[in-house]
């Protein structure tokens, strides 16, 4: 072990099994360059968590420990859960130094290595196609936090300028607009005669996945215009440099957040309900919950003022997230979802899930199933949809729609401010979801099971749904 007894943790998202060897690869590389001990860790859906990765480092004797959030951009894991957990640890183990670092971003060093991504998608396809005829588009996951999806923007500028490229242009494989489909039709109205889908992905997995299909699909559509899926990011010099930049930064100080485009901070139109949120999450192995702490150490209103009465005064909030609810029944044996959490509190019966919060989603991204799969299915997928539609009515008295598009459930909400809220607070919950206009709309697939997909998602509804409608949009507890 080296000597200098420091740690450094690579905190990122779960990928599945090869993104996982390439995790596990570029953290040799790092060690070996930085000479430092690298420890990959995640948030949830794998181990080690980031909470026993800290726990792990403190037992083996570190003196600092560098906390680096391994993303592409800014979003509402590293400005919420990750330094609650760093502060939590900060308080338990005081003589260790903590530095936490910020996300990648739209390092140089990351647009140059997708210009070589680009360079070898070329070099494999057609060189007759000149570049000043061809677009680039970059694909980025999307998130619900604006401040990560101006990174993909000011990336793809970043890409285009001094070089030859015709286009560059960005998507969003995720949350956000334009998707996949629309910026490679987009590009070829322009005029390009080739495209190159750059993913703006760190790691190979199922979004990498889903973005090839994008591009199969696309490839179908526009059968006259090579379309050219390049590789990933991946384990590359550039990817290390970036790296290499932040945990520098971290460790001598300079590791700065940008609290100008920060919904937290600052009052942005549409994002109205984030301004000034308390929500910030601590991880235990697959929990999550809302604890009353400031991870960015703004000047905001007291915390206390949107917390049940139970939580003001003197009384000292747990920060151990609930354990999952068991299963209660009715008189005629199905699943009484209304009356599963805070059966001691009959005023206020989600209360207990809306502060400590239950179980999330766990492991990869909750998404709908294709129109295919629910035709191949139609009966097990009505009995998921019929059950999905009883318990979302129970737990949130809103009327449900369950004839839209395959593979979606939708809550006609009483406001769009309401659908854009539950929007954003439910995919932190590691669940797709959509909007249009006031009209949510959460997966469905005929394979989800009652105590998985199910309960995940009506779980997830029912405390975001409370937390709205009690504390938020009625102004007191």
């Amino acid at each position: 072990m080296p000597t200098d007894r420091i740690a450094l943790l690579l905190i990122a998202q779960a990928p599945d099994a090869a993104g996982q060897a390439e995790l596990s690869r570029l953290a040799g590389l790092l060690s070996d360059q930085l000479t430092v001990f690298v420890q990959p860790c995640f948030l949830a859906a794998a181990e080690p968590t980031l909470d026993e990765a800290i726990e792990a480092c403190a037992q083996a004797g570190f003196q600092q420990i560098v906390a680096l959030p391994l993303l592409l951009g800014a979003a509402d894991h590293q400005k919420n859960a990750m330094p609650t957990a760093i502060n939590l640890a900060r308080r338990r183990w005081p003589a260790i130094t903590f530095h936490y670092g910020t996300p990648l971003n739209a390092q140089y060093a990351l647009v140059r290595t997708l210009a070589e991504r680009a360079d070898q998608a070329r070099a494999a396809a057609d060189l007759s196609i000149p570049w000043p005829e061809t677009a680039l588009a970059i694909i980025g996951q999307g998130r619900s936090d604006p401040d990560s999806n101006a990174e993909v923007a000011r990336l793809a500028r970043l890409l285009w300028e001094g070089r030859e490229y015709g286009w560059v242009e960005y998507g969003f494989y995720g949350l956000g607009q334009p998707d996949p489909a629309t910026t490679i039709a987009r590009c070829i109205a322009l005029g390009a005669r080739q495209v190159i889908v750059l993913p703006y992905l760190l790691f190979s997995g199922r979004v990498q996945q889903r973005v090839g299909m994008f591009v199969e699909a696309a490839q179908r559509r526009h059968s006259a215009v090579p379309i050219r899926l390049a590789k990933h990011l991946g384990v590359h010099a550039g990817v290390i440099a970036a790296i290499n930049q932040r945990y520098t930064e971290a460790l001598s100080g300079t590791a700065t957040m940008n609290c100008d485009v920060c919904t937290y901070r600052q009052l942005m139109p549409g994002f109205e309900a984030d301004y000034d949120r308390p929500q910030a999450t601590v991880h235990s192995p697959g929990v999550r919950g809302f604890v009353p702490t400031r991870p960015h150490g703004h000047s905001h209103a007291p915390v206390q003022s949107i917390l049940p009465p139970r939580y003001q005064g003197n009384v000292t909030v747990s920060v151990a997230p609930m354990a999952g609810a068991a299963f209660v029944y009715d008189a005629a044996g199905n699943v009484a979802w209304d009356q599963m959490w805070g059966q001691d509190d009959p005023d206020s019966p989600f209360c207990e899930l809306a502060l400590a919060g239950g179980p999330p989603h766990c492991g990869v991204l909750l998404e709908p199933v294709t129109a295919e799969a629910v035709a191949a299915q139609p009966a097990a997928y009505q009995r998921v949809v019929a059950e999905l539609a009883r318990g979302l009515a129970l737990v949130t008295g809103l009327p449900i729609i369950t004839d839209g598009a395959p593979g979606w459930v939708g809550l006609n909400c009483t406001s769009e401010a309401m659908a854009l809220w539950l929007l954003r607070a439910i995919v932190v919950e590691n669940i797709s979801v959509r909007r249009e206009g006031k009209l949510l709309f959460v997966p469905a697939g005929p394979a989800f099971q009652l105590e998985a997909e199910i309960r995940n998602v009506i779980t997830a509804v029912a405390k975001t749904h409370h937390y709205w409608q009690e504390h938020l949009q009625a102004g007191s507890p």
